[in-house]
């Protein structure tokens, strides 16, 4: 008789699939997360494996730059928020917005990024250094609709935040907080501050080496290197 796996772990597997870059596999583990975790009646256990189900899509999206993958994070990223306020889940709201604003990103809608970025620090309920993370994206988006200086300084804000509050919170999510972080700043800066952005690129791979666990990292900063033609 083969034994039943429950949610949490279908989760789990699916999400460690993920970082391994596993992504077929994952998205497999991830879907039957959603439907047992609804079986269970555990709304917030579900909006978790959707949010691991977009950033499945969301790097689908950017290995083969096909829309559609945008456009399913764009769907279950609507249906976190959907889910989160029917069930009155306030502590997802943050996670639900910070998805919006990463799904707006790809479709290159600053505005509604900052828009949703805001509203994930206003509902915001993690660690310290999480919110760094948070605010570092908002940063880019900032940035990237044409505010430089401001939107830099709110990323270097970010960065800030995530080593301080480095203690007390899993060392491999410090190490994909900070090492994201610094691939920003490299790819933003390239062509204004082309020293600085070297900086931030070798601060990145520095990190990712140190973490036998950042897999996809790795890939994404060889990956920047040779889009920035950094050797």
């Amino acid at each position: 008789m083969s034994k039943i796996i429950s949610a949490k772990e279908l989760h789990g597997k699916g999400a460690l699939l993920r970082e391994q870059d596993r992504h077929e596999l994952a998205l497999q583990y991830l879907t039957r997360a959603i439907v047992a975790y609804q079986k269970e009646g555990n709304y917030e256990g579900l909006v978790d494996a959707l949010k691991d189900r977009v950033l499945t899509w969301k790097h689908y999206f950017l290995l083969t730059d096909d829309k559609v993958y945008a456009i399913l994070a764009l769907k279950d990223s609507e249906t976190m928020l959907s889910v989160a306020k029917e069930y009155k889940l306030k502590n997802k709201f943050d996670t639900a917005y910070f998805r919006l604003g990463e799904v707006a990103m790809l479709f290159e809608d600053f505005p509604l990024a900052i828009k949703y970025y805001n509203n994930s620090l206003k509902f915001f309920r993690g660690c310290a250094a999480e919110k760094g993370d948070f605010r570092y994206h908002l940063g880019e988006a900032v940035y990237r609709n044409g505010q430089k200086g401001e939107g830099k300084k709110i990323i270097l804000q970010g960065l800030g935040e995530i080593i301080k509050g480095s203690d007390g919170t899993d060392p491999f999510q410090i190490h994909v907080w900070e090492s994201g972080c610094h691939m920003r700043l490299a790819e933003l800066l390239v062509k204004d501050e082309p020293e600085e952005s070297i900086k931030h690129y070798k601060a990145a791979k520095t990190i990712a080496q140190s973490d036998p666990k950042l897999v996809i990292r790795k890939r994404q900063i060889k990956e920047l290197g040779k889009k920035l033609k950094i050797v």
